[in-house]
């Protein structure tokens, strides 16, 4: 081996096997089958793009749902997502995704390590920060949201530090809305960072951080003004308001509603709350004002709302670093530890955590980890779920495949009462012959819909009536779900397929 060659092995020390073993399971956890039900629509919407050659204003989908406005907030990346899908297929959409995971477990990681935390335990926390907002992870548009987000706080850093413009953020922002509407919180990271530095900059009267601060607030006026400039304008821009105040939506739909603090995510989410509580009682730490009121807002959202719990571990990442460094420090205080010969205790407790002087030796023994660790945990979990025929089989074992199969065979437009989670793959599947009574859009159903949609999955009293009103040809849904059987028991409806996941109905007088 050439000096170059002993010269990067030696430079292979344990922290860099750390991080890239840190990152190599975040990957191979979020390369995650593609069996999440929104996965479906937001392929119909890019291939519908397409075909249109432009942007739908009503619904296209449905049968409940004629004529409602439809804003196709994410459309640029729900084009993107079929543009993948053409490309390389399912697999390729789930490595791609994947991988914007692991770009956000990236930027968390760099977050925590800027806030002066040590290595080791930055991975540790990032590690569980990812796993924190790991029931946001799969194919889909908000996936965008966490790597933006990530880059966006890593950016008003290096604005900070003076290493980089505050003018990015209006092209930024505008590519950001066309995406997805979650660019909202982008701008009130932007804003709060403007609002947070320019508080402490007068506090301390240093005009050039004031300035800076300025040219923040203008570059984040900017951006909300350019997002305008999109299909949809205003309305898409205030898209996500609907949903956030609908309690409908809210208590029904399991990613719009509270953490679940029974759950691993959120047991997570509440150490992470726990290990900020605690650092802050060390009374070592010392945050921003931007720090504490984009930790706050972003707090707010998670609470409400579990899909928001990834956007509040990088938002909080500051302060959490700092509380994780001041636990670190506050444990080396009170732990017994040899003095060292020179007596400089504050050196010595220093070195406790750092890398042990790098050899060649050392370097290939880490290289040689991160390739059997880090190639086992790919091939035990990441490409099993990126191999097309387990992913045909995931689909099979959570979508109703057969039934698709069956209502494309009956050669007419259908009708379908059909259960929620399925309506996207539905549509996928079946459009423009099968209409669905509701999938995942639930915005553009509204209220009204859904709650019918909610009365004959609950067997309310009246369902029945609900049902009548809809005229639906065909019901689809669970295989042992009660409505099944009060509807076979009737003889206006046949079985037209039936399997282990879904049983399809089809009304007599309109069967093929």
């Amino acid at each position: 081996m050439t000096g170059a060659g002993l010269g990067a092995v030696r430079r292979f020390h344990s922290g860099i096997l750390l991080t890239l073993l840190l990152f190599t399971a975040v990957f191979s956890l979020a390369a995650v089958p593609p069996t999440d039900a929104d996965l479906w629509w937001h392929l119909a919407n890019g291939r519908l793009l397409v075909q249109l050659r432009g942007w739908p204003a009503v619904d296209a989908y449905s049968f409940s749902a004629v004529g409602h406005p439809w804003v196709m907030h994410e459309w640029l990346g729900d084009l993107l997502m079929y543009g993948i899908y053409r490309l390389g297929g399912l697999p390729l959409l789930v490595f791609l995704f994947a991988a914007l995971v692991t770009l956000g477990a990236v930027c968390l990681y760099r977050l925590l390590t800027g806030a002066g935390l040590h290595g080791t335990a930055a991975a540790a926390l990032t590690l569980a920060g990812a796993l924190a907002g790991s029931t946001a992870w799969g194919a889909r548009p908000q996936v965008f949201n966490l790597a933006l987000a990530g880059i966006l706080l890593l950016g008003l850093r290096a604005h900070r530090r003076g290493r980089l413009g505050a003018f990015w953020l209006v092209p930024y922002l505008w590519l950001w809305a066309n995406l997805h509407s979650g660019f909202l919180v982008g701008v009130i990271l932007a804003a709060l960072a403007a609002a947070g530095d320019g508080f402490d900059a007068w506090r301390a009267g240093d005009r050039e951080a004031q300035r800076g601060s300025r040219r923040v607030a203008y570059a984040t006026l900017g951006g909300l003004g350019l997002s305008l400039v999109n299909p949809y304008g205003l309305q898409a821009v205030l898209f996500p308001l609907g949903t956030l105040t609908s309690p409908l939506i809210q208590n029904a739909i399991q990613e719009w509603a509270s953490p679940d603090f029974h759950s691993l995510a959120g047991r997570l989410l509440e150490a992470l709350l726990f290990l900020v509580i605690l650092g802050l009682a060390t009374r070592r730490v010392r945050a921003t004002t931007s720090e504490w009121l984009s930790m706050l807002a972003l707090l707010v959202l998670a609470l409400a709302s579990q899909r928001h719990v990834p956007l509040f571990v990088l938002a909080a990442a500051p302060l959490i670093g700092r509380c994780g460094q001041a636990l670190v420090d506050q444990l080396a205080s009170v732990v017994p530890l040899p003095a060292p010969a020179s007596g400089d205790r504050v050196a010595f407790r220093a070195q406790v955590l750092a890398p042990r002087r790098p050899t060649p030796a050392l370097g290939l023994v880490n290289l040689a980890l991160l390739v059997v660790v880090g190639a086992g945990m790919l091939a035990y979990r990441a490409l099993p779920n990126l191999e097309p025929g387990r992913e045909q089989a995931a689909i099979a074992g959570a979508f109703p495949t057969h039934a698709a199969a069956a209502l494309a065979g009956m050669g007419r437009p259908v009708r379908v009462f059909n259960e929620y989670g399925w309506g996207g793959y539905l549509v996928w599947t079946g459009y423009p012959s099968t209409r669905v009574v509701i999938d995942g859009r639930v915005e553009v159903y509204g209220d009204a819909v859904f709650r019918d949609y909610l009365a004959v999955n609950a067997l309310v009293p009246g369902w029945r009536q609900v049902l009548d009103r809809y005229q639906p040809d065909a019901v689809l849904f669970p295989t042992g779900h009660p409505l099944i059987a009060l509807l076979q028991a009737e003889g206006s409806w046949r079985t037209a397929s039936t399997d282990p996941v879904a049983t399809l109905l089809v009304r007599a007088d309109r069967a093929p």
